[in-house]
C-alpha cells in the first residue's frame, strides 16, 4: 500500500504542475493589459509604464516568467496583488477560514440529508414517498442558488426581518465571545441554506441510484436469510457496499470548497474565496485569479487522493499494489 500511495504522490506532484502551468497560460492569453488596467486612466507616461512592467517582469520572455513563478510557487510565494498592496498567500489564509465556515457545514449536511433520504427512497421505491424526494431533489438541483439566495433574502431578511440580509457579522457587534459566535451563526443561515439545498439534491438522487443497484445483488437477499431487521440490511450492508459513488461526489464537493459558492457569496457578500475571485477578475487582478486556481487545483488532488485510499477502508475486497 506504501509503494501505492509514494506512486500517487509523485503523480499529485505532477498534477498539481500541470494546474500551474495552466494557470499561467491562461491567464498570460487573456485579453487586456493589468498594468493599463491599473495605470492607463491616469497620467502616466510610456516610460512610467515600461518601468511598472520591467519591476513585475512582465518584459521577460515567457519561459523566464514561467520558471520564475513555477519557483516562487514552489516556495509558498504566489505573488503580489496591486490591487489590494498585499502578498496573495496572506490573502488566501486570511479569507479561507471564512469560506471552509461556510461550505463545510454545508457539504456535510447536504452528505447526511441526502444519504438518509436517498435510502429512505430506495427502500420505498416507486412509491409516494420515493416519487416525494425524487420530485424535491430535481427541483433543488434545478434551482439556481443566486435566485434561491434573493428570494430567501426577500422572505426572511426584507418581509419578516428574522434573518440578517448581508456579511458575516454585524457592523459594530461583538467581535469575540459567546455574541460573535451567535452573530456569526445567525449569518450563516441563510446561505448555509442555499448551498445545502443545491448540494443534497446531488447526493440524494446518487444514493438512491446506487442502492437500488445494490439491492438486486444475492447477498442482500441471503442476509434476509439469516433473519436480520431491514434497517441493518439497508444501513449495515447495501448502504456500505453503495456508498463508493457517493464517497466520489463528497471528496470532488471537498475537494473544490476551496472555490467557494461565487454567486452565492457575491450574492449574501459573505468574505469567502468565492467573492474574491469574482471581485479579482473584474480587476484584472491576475495573481489572485492564478492563486486561487492553484489552492482550487492542489486541494482536488488531494482530496481525491484520501478518497482513493478510504476505497479500501469500505471495501475490504479492494487491494493496492
Amino acid at each position: 500500500m506504501w509503494a501505492y500511495v509514494g506512486w500517487r504522490l509523485i503523480q499529485s506532484t505532477a498534477l498539481v504542475l500541470v494546474v500551474v502551468t495552466l494557470c499561467f497560460v491562461i491567464i498570460r492569453l487573456a485579453p487586456g493589459d493589468a498594468v493599463l488596467y491599473l495605470y492607463g486612466a491616469q497620467s502616466v507616461s510610456a516610460e512610467t509604464l515600461a518601468n511598472i512592467r520591467h519591476q513585475w517582469g512582465l518584459d521577460q520572455p515567457m519561459w523566464q516568467q514561467y520558471v520564475a513563478y513555477v519557483a516562487n510557487v514552489a516556495r509558498g510565494d504566489l505573488g503580489y496583488s496591486q490591487i489590494n498592496r498585499q502578498p496573495v498567500s496572506g490573502m488566501l489564509l486570511r479569507i479561507a477560514p471564512n469560506t471552509l465556515l461556510l461550505m463545510v457545514p454545508s457539504i456535510l449536511l447536504a452528505a447526511v440529508i441526502g444519504v438518509v433520504s436517498g435510502v429512505s427512497a430506495a427502500r420505498r421505491a416507486n412509491s409516494l414517498w420515493d416519487y416525494a424526494i425524487g420530485t424535491f431533489s430535481m427541483v433543488g438541483y434545478s434551482t439556481p442558488p443566486f435566485w434561491l439566495g434573493i428570494v430567501l433574502i426577500i422572505l426572511f431578511a426584507s418581509t419578516l426581518r428574522w434573518l440578517p440580509t448581508q456579511g458575516m457579522m454585524t457592523l459594530g457587534g461583538a467581535d469575540q465571545g459567546v455574541a460573535y459566535l451567535l452573530d456569526v451563526a445567525v449569518h450563516m443561515v441563510l446561505p448555509t441554506s442555499v448551498l445545502t439545498w443545491w448540494y443534497l439534491a446531488a447526493f440524494s438522487r446518487l444514493t438512491r441510484a446506487s442502492m437500488l443497484e445494490e439491492s438486486r445483488k444475492p447477498y442482500l437477499t441471503t442476509a434476509r436469510m439469516k433473519g436480520l431487521s431491514e434497517g441493518r440490511v439497508m444501513y449495515g450492508h447495501a448502504l456500505r457496499n453503495a456508498s463508493r459513488p457517493v464517497l466520489t461526489m463528497l471528496g470532488l464537493h471537498l475537494g473544490t470548497m476551496f472555490a467557494g459558492a461565487v454567486m452565492t457569496e457575491v450574492v449574501f457578500a459573505w468574505p469567502g474565496m468565492g467573492r474574491l475571485t469574482f471581485n479579482a477578475i473584474l480587476q484584472h487582478d491576475y495573481p489572485v485569479v492564478m492563486g486561487v486556481f492553484i489552492v482550487i487545483g492542489t486541494s482536488v488532488v488531494v482530496a481525491n487522493l484520501v478518497i482513493d485510499l478510504l476505497y479500501g477502508v469500505l471495501d475490504p475486497r479492494i487491494r493496492y499494489a
